[in-house]
């Protein structure tokens, strides 16, 4: 997230309800200068920076010039760790694999939507524990084929097709193993809560509610399938045994 977009994000309350920052909209940003402390000496930098980068090496106070065509320039202070939007950290191998990459291309994939939770605690165990159980997920269809869902039109959102064909079970000199109905269900149930979480339901992940949801419902429907296809299964197999049973 830029500062310019930090500073949009405050303004319309999205990032807490509590902000209440008076902008008309002829004010634009002239500078923005960040600090140690709110009386320290204040650094300027481009509104387009990163602001997760700079608050980390420079100063967590914000500094906000604006100006408009018909008024002196005013100052908006804001503490940034007080809004700041927090992703979750994992221990980095010096050899990433495969599902280390998803996991970490899904935590990128969250930041370059400008979001994230509201505290470093919620990143790390609320925010952690999402982005493991979503990896988990996409890599267990994934090593299962997930275009088997695809050619009986259980379609995975376009949102999340970025994050598969990444699996590949021969590199590990394995074969590509049937979808088991129970561990898919496992992976199904364990993603479900988190379309309800609270932090979910903050606007800065409005983009992500919905579509994980469909995803969901995708997941639970094939495992529906492959159920009812397991139960035809044992119910010939019974009756073929049947049948030789009683010609024997």
């Amino acid at each position: 997230m830029s500062i310019k977009d930090f500073f949009t994000k405050l303004v319309n309350k999205e990032l807490s309800p509590e902000c209440n920052i008076a902008v008309t909209s002829s004010e634009k940003i002239e500078r923005v200068e960040l600090s140690e402390t709110p009386t320290s000496i204040a650094i300027q930098v481009s509104i387009n920076c990163n602001i997760i980068e700079l608050t980390r090496n420079i100063g967590i106070h914000l500094h906000y010039r604006l100006k408009s065509d018909d008024t002196e320039a005013t100052q908006v202070q804001s503490n940034a760790h007080k809004f700041q939007l927090h992703l979750p950290t994992f221990p980095q191998p010096k050899k990433v694999n495969r599902k280390q990459k998803l996991r970490n291309d899904i935590v990128d994939w969250i930041h370059s939507h400008g979001s994230g939770w509201p505290t470093k605690l919620c990143a790390d165990t609320q925010g952690k524990e999402f982005i493991v159980s979503l990896t988990e997920t996409i890599w267990y269809i994934d090593m299962h084929d997930h275009k088997k869902l695809e050619e009986r039109n259980y379609h995975i959102p376009k949102l999340f097709l970025e994050f598969f064909g990444r699996a590949n079970p021969e590199s590990y000199k394995q074969s590509r193993k049937p979808f088991d109905a129970n561990e898919l269900n496992l992976h199904c149930q364990a993603l479900a809560p988190y379309v309800t979480s609270s932090w979910i339901l903050r606007e800065n992940f409005n983009w992500l509610r919905d579509i994980l949801d469909d995803f969901i419902i995708v997941i639970s429907n094939y495992v529906i399938f492959l159920q009812h296809k397991r139960d035809i299964t044992a119910k010939n197999y019974a009756s073929e045994f049947r049948n030789s049973y009683t010609n024997y």
